[in-house]
């Protein structure tokens, strides 16, 4: 029989997402075994009333208040019972291809600490899923450029600086057919064995609100696994980036103080904590 795979969604007034979510991952997990573990940070939409209709189909723990992405998936992932975990973000659309998929690297790949599939939009276009460690360089140039608003350079600065950008992504691979190893994947979609979380512990909850995805994975990598993502498997993401509608939100300098804080833990402000290794 095959091994017990445990979803965990967090929500937050997910009212519009909540709903697709959940009915592509019970039809694509329906001969599978599987648990679904919703926590639910505190939402004041109709997302709870939602979520209550699904019964005993979910395994639903609701939040007084919005604790963050941390800790609410700390809460998911320490009530999960599989073998293999998959963090997935609310506003996706998930297939049997790419769960199947990702579990049999898993399994076929023990050098692999976490995997992860394509994003991309319901129209088809390919998004930045995975990348290189944020770095200050590349979070500046995302602002430059308006990977994170409006850009505020004239439009030859603004292409050079693009260029430069790029190679924070691995824009290449994702149409290759092969997996290929990242620095770290966005916390949209991530698998990996529950046993991993005895070496590197669970998500680190000083951070509310990103980077706790790139700082997962870097701590994975540092235990001497890959992160791999599988581009010939995909599912829809709708991406709904709450940290960038607005620079001067509570929810936005968040963002900034866990990327200081992830800066300072690895000290990337004067290292490269990520060494490529060989072979």
């Amino acid at each position: 029989m095959d091994s017990l795979l445990s979803v965990v969604i967090i929500t937050w007034n997910a009212q519009r997402d909540v709903k697709p979510c959940l009915d592509s991952v019970l039809e694509a997990t329906e001969q599978r075994p599987t648990e679904i573990i919703v926590v639910d940070n505190g939402s004041t939409d109709d997302t709870r009333a939602i979520l209550h209709s699904y019964g005993e189909r979910i395994n639903l723990i609701l939040l007084q208040k919005n604790n963050g992405i941390a800790v609410a998936r700390n809460i998911g992932m320490n009530a999960a019972r599989g073998e293999y975990i998959w963090i997935l973000d609310v506003d996706t659309v998930v297939n049997k291809d790419a769960i199947d998929g990702m579990i049999d690297y898993l399994i076929n790949h023990p050098e692999c600490g976490l995997c992860a599939c394509r994003l991309q939009s319901e129209s088809g276009e390919v998004q930045d899923g995975c990348r290189r460690l944020p770095y200050p360089k590349h979070k500046i140039r995302n602002l430059l450029t308006g990977k994170t608003g409006r850009s505020v350079l004239t439009k030859g600065i603004h292409n050079k600086v693009k260029k430069r950008n790029e190679a924070q992504f691995y824009h290449k691979e994702l149409w290759d057919r092969k997996p290929f190893e990242v620095e770290y994947v966005i916390g949209a979609c991530q698998m990996f064995r529950k046993t991993i979380l005895n070496e590197v512990g669970y998500l680190d909850e000083k951070i509310f609100y990103g980077p706790e995805d790139a700082d997962f994975c870097l701590r994975i990598y540092q235990k001497g696994y890959q992160i791999v993502c599988l581009p010939f498997y995909h599912i829809i993401h709708h991406y709904n980036r709450i940290s960038n509608k607005k620079f001067f939100t509570r929810i936005s300098w968040l963002h900034l103080k866990g990327l200081f804080y992830f800066y300072s833990k690895h000290h990337l402000l004067t290292s490269n904590s990520y060494q490529k290794r060989n072979g």
